[in-house]
């Protein structure tokens, strides 16, 4: 699906004559900020039957929320495309809510996760040159830094706070976009959506110091997809 947007986009960037490309150079830098929802989810666990550590459990997902400055500056351009490098300094919030098992005593805990982090994504955007705006497509890494994080917990109708840990990591960061062009300023309405390669994929794994059911540690708060609704501005400082 991608590689078929990715192919779009390029039709409707490229310029309908064969004209040489100009390059951008850092007088087209943009500055700005975006805002938006999120959604994320948790992948359920995998354990092996039999494991000393089995623990069933659904997958965690929630709502959240993203928000800081943006900047782009362009790379080159045609008459009709252009390449933009972007870099935006992030803070989010992340819920997630599900249950956990322990299929041999059958306890059931259900949980809701919460993750804070700054995001720094850094991505290479091709978008249309049009004067009235147009599409855009970026992809590249995502640096994020857990910040805080931590996790509620209902078993038998009895509440508690569970040790959590926010890890930091490297994903992969992709946009879709349609920006629309107000002279000087600009009005980009994306939909985000982040990996994260590095989720453990056992409840064992998930668990830094796992005992037992009754001291599981502290789990780590991260999910394995995020996707994000925004809305930004962009000043040119031309």
């Amino acid at each position: 699906m991608g590689v078929a947007v990715l192919c779009l986009l390029t039709a409707l960037c490229m310029p309908q004559g064969a004209e040489a490309l100009e390059l951008g150079g850092l007088e087209e830098v943009e500055v700005g900020a975006r805002a938006g929802a999120s959604f994320g989810w948790l992948y359920r666990p995998e354990d092996p039957v039999g494991a000393p550590t089995l623990l069933y459990g659904t997958a965690f997902r929630g709502t959240g929320f993203v928000v800081g400055p943006t900047a782009r500056a362009a790379l080159w351009k045609g008459s009709g495309a252009k390449l933009s490098a972007r870099l935006e300094l992030l803070y989010g919030f992340q819920s997630g809510k599900g249950f956990a098992e322990d299929v041999e005593r059958g306890a059931r805990i259900d949980a809701v996760l919460r993750a804070h982090s700054l995001r720094l994504p850094v991505m290479v955007e091709l978008s249309n040159a049009w004067d009235a705006g147009g599409l855009s497509l970026a992809a590249g890494p995502e640096l994020v830094l857990g910040v805080a994080s931590n996790a509620t917990i209902d078993q038998d109708g009895r509440q508690s706070e569970m040790q959590t840990r926010a890890p930091s990591y490297v994903g992969a960061a992709m946009a879709l976009g349609y920006t629309l062009n107000r002279g000087a300023l600009t009005i980009p309405v994306e939909l985000n959506a982040t990996w994260n390669p590095f989720v453990a994929e056992s409840t064992f794994e998930r668990f830094e110091g796992y005992q037992s059911f009754a001291q599981p540690g502290r789990y780590t708060a991260a999910f394995n997809w995020q996707l994000m609704l925004s809305v930004g501005v962009r000043l040119s400082l031309d």
